[in-house]
Formats: C-alpha cells, structure tokens, sequence
C-alpha cells in the first residue's frame, strides 16, 4: 500500500469494485462536474497489472530502456512523466499537489475512504466490515437492506448528480483547522500613534478582532513586527504574538509566516485597524467556506477589488503566496485575484464595513458612528 497517501494534502477518495461494474465511466463524469464547478480534480488510477504508456522506438522508451530513472515529455499543451518507483512519491505528490482534489481509481484493500462498488449480481469486492467504506454504489440488484441497516449511504450507478454531491460533501467535511489571526503590525504613520491600541467604547479594535475571531477559529495570534513595541496594549487572553519572518513584506510577509508555521492549518485573518467589521461578518465567510479553493474572501460588487483582510486562506495556499513573495508581489489582492477563491460578494449598503481607520480624522469619525456604540451579542 503506498503509505504516503496519509499524508497528501488534498483531499481524496478512492472508487474500488471489479473490473466492469463502471467505476471509470462514473469518475469520468464526477471529473467533468467538478470542472464544471471551476474545481481542479486530479485521477490516479492504482494498476495491480503492468502497464505501458510508451511506444518502442520512441525517444524516450529508447532512453528509458537505456537506464534513465525519470523521463519527461511535454508539448505546448501538455506533459507527462514515466518514473521508476523509486521516485514514485516525489513526481506523484509534484504532478498531483496543485489539485483541489483527487479521485482515486482502486486501493480497495486500503483502509482509504472509499465508494465501493456491488457488481451485477450485487456482490462487494471486498468484506462489508472493511475499512473505509462510505458509500455503495450498486447496479439494482442484489441484497441491499443490510447497507441501510449499517447507515451506508446506497446510490444507483446512474445517480450521478447524487453522487457528486455526497463526494463533493465528503471532500469539504475534510477541511483544515481554521487558525485566525488579527495583523497589528502596521507602520501608522499617518496615525501619529500605533492603532492596535485605538479604542472604540473602551475596547481596543485589536482585542474586538480578536474576539470575533475566536467564535470560530481554534485559535487566533497577534501577527507583528518584531521591533513593535506593544506595551501600551493590554494583554489580551487566547491571542499569542507571532513576529514576522519575513519582514517589509507587509501582510504577505506576515501570512507568509503564519501559514509557514502552521502548514496545516487554514487561516482566517483581519486587520485591527477595521472596527465596522461585526462577528456576522466574519460568520459569513465561516459559513460559506470552501476548502477545496484557495481561500474564501468578501469581493466588492462588479469585482472592484478582493478584501483579503477579512478572509479565509487555505493550506495550499501556501505555495502560490510562496511563488509571489519570490518575485516580489506585495498585494494579496493580486495573488487571490490570479487563483480559484469562493468569492462573497458584499452588499452595497456594507461596503463601509471594510474602511481602514489610517489617520486621525478616520479616528474620529469612526467613534461617532452609531454603529460602534454597541457590539452585537
């Protein structure tokens, strides 16, 4: 069994039955709706015969035949690699890490989630107590009742809106962690003063975020300079301070650093210098979270810009904000507005509820609101 499936960030999920019972007629059309769904699906077929995808006499059967471990073609459009087992795990998890997901064809003796199928006669492939089972598929016939009794979800092969649907679920009931973190380490220099410590109704707009956040982060850190001085804030409980590793980089730099020290963990963040932002506000995101994207972030109406100060990043998120950082691309908006994010568009009447409060004058005018004399309970 190839043991490092375990440890494949993308979620995925194995099709196991006999030969002819239509698993890859059902993957193949699962495939074309995830696509459908703007979704990057991956297929890994697991062959316990010998194949051969070259021809003799080709190029690169030729050099593969004369002892090349890896051999790689490409063309405009397209390219595939051939590689011994020894490399197996390096060029499955390379070719396969940018997928949001991954449907599998076979493992039935892995302990793998897995959708079996009955075959014509209504016989499993495997024992009905087998690890991982999570949903049958049959054909019509054979004894079905026993399924029902053990609460496996049972569809017909051509149910296949059905089937997307229980496979989609399944893939999104397999989410990260959700980590949050509220960003205090801005220069404020228009400010005059530092604004982790500006308060609305005696409450500092830091400590605010840092209580919305936790109705639905697991945990939630302060995301800092190193050099920030931040004696003149009171100590805020459950909010541990993580200074940036990768420093001048601004919010990039300091995500860049969250997620490297968590890369595991998803990661919903806010700035403190946003008080209009009510708990609902982030419920929102929460809610409509889809961990098969990059993330999740409010988008102004018409996609006048991303507001990647109020979202959800992803684990694999990780990669892209990597690959900007490396060519020094300093605006998460650019980085979300180049990948698929779940986008939630905001409404006309709240896009004041995503102001920064920059200068003295913002200051002001923030704590006459209405809506900042009393925080929703």
């Amino acid at each position: 069994m190839d043991g490092y499936w375990e440890q494949f960030k993308a979620p995925f999920l194995c099709f196991a039955g006999f030969s002819g019972v239509g698993k890859t007629t059902l993957v193949e059309r699962l495939a074309a709706r995830f696509q459908e769904e703007n979704i990057r699906v991956g297929y890994y077929k697991h062959d316990s015969h010998r194949f051969k995808m070259d021809k003799t006499g080709k190029d690169t059967a030729r050099v593969r035949e004369a002892g090349a471990g890896i051999v790689a073609i490409n063309d405009p459009t397209h390219f595939a690699v051939l590689a011994d087992n020894d490399f197996k795990q390096l060029t499955i998890t390379h070719a396969l890490e940018r997928c949001d997901c991954i449907l599998i064809e076979g493992y039935k003796q892995s302990p793998f989630n897995k959708i079996v199928f009955l075959d014509a006669e209504g016989k499993l492939p495997i024992p009905s107590d087998s690890r991982g089972i999570r949903a049958i598929v049959h054909q019509g016939a054979g004894v079905l009742e026993p399924f029902i009794e053990q609460g496996i979800p049972l569809f017909h092969r051509d149910e296949v809106e059905k089937i997307f649907d229980f496979v989609n679920g399944h893939f999104k009931k397999c989410a990260s962690t959700l980590y949050g973190a509220v960003f205090v380490g801005g220069q404020s220099k228009r400010m005059g003063k530092p604004k982790f410590s500006l308060t609305y109704d005696g409450v500092s707009g830091t400590e605010k975020a840092v209580n919305a956040l936790n109705k639905f982060c697991d945990k939630v850190f302060l995301s800092s300079r190193a050099d920030l001085d931040m004696s003149s804030l009171p100590m805020i409980k459950n909010a541990e301070r993580i200074n940036d590793e990768h420093t001048q980089l601004g919010p990039v730099g300091g995500l860049a650093t969250l997620m490297g020290r968590f890369p595991d963990k998803a990661w919903m963040i806010t700035a403190c210098d946003m008080p209009f932002l009510r708990e609902e506000d982030f419920d929102i995101i929460f809610q409509e979270r889809d961990p098969l994207r990059y993330g999740t972030c409010y988008v102004q109406k018409g996609r006048l810009g991303y507001e990647p100060m109020c979202a959800i990043y992803e684990p694999k998120f990780i990669v892209p904000l990597f690959e900007a950082m490396s060519r020094r691309e300093l605006s998460l908006s650019r980085i979300i507005g180049e990948l698929p994010f779940r986008e939630v568009k905001i409404n006309e009447g709240d896009r004041s509820k995503f102001t920064n409060i920059n200068t003295p004058e913002d200051y002001k005018i923030a704590r006459s609101k209405p809506e900042q004399e009393k925080e929703p309970s």
